[in-house]
């Protein structure tokens, strides 16, 4: 994931959780691409350049901060995407799983 991306990534996880400062930066930049490995654990094919990628790992991460204290279940939207991209991926030809 190239460097604007990230940007990107950290200023929509922001929005959404509200922040306006930096003082959680590093652990928002660290948590990022956490995501992105642990979708891609789950067997998605993410590709970090589509919007709806980089917004389900937006969501995702907002998710994974807002519940790291306790165990509150995936939201229902989010599940339906990342089942979605499951499907996707086995639709299609030639895929290197």
């Amino acid at each position: 994931m190239d460097e604007q991306v990230k940007a990107t990534l950290l200023e929509l996880l922001k929005l959404d959780l509200g922040f306006s400062h930096t003082a959680r930066d590093k652990y928002l930049n660290a948590l990022i691409p956490s995501t992105e490995k642990e979708l891609t654990r789950k067997g998605l094919v993410l590709d970090m350049n589509e919007i709806d990628d980089q917004m389900l790992v937006v969501d995702y991460a907002a998710w994974s901060y807002r519940n790291r204290q306790e165990y509150i279940p995936l939201p229902r939207n989010i599940q339906i995407r990342i089942h979605d991209r499951a499907i996707k991926k086995a639709g299609t030809p030639n895929v290197i799983q």
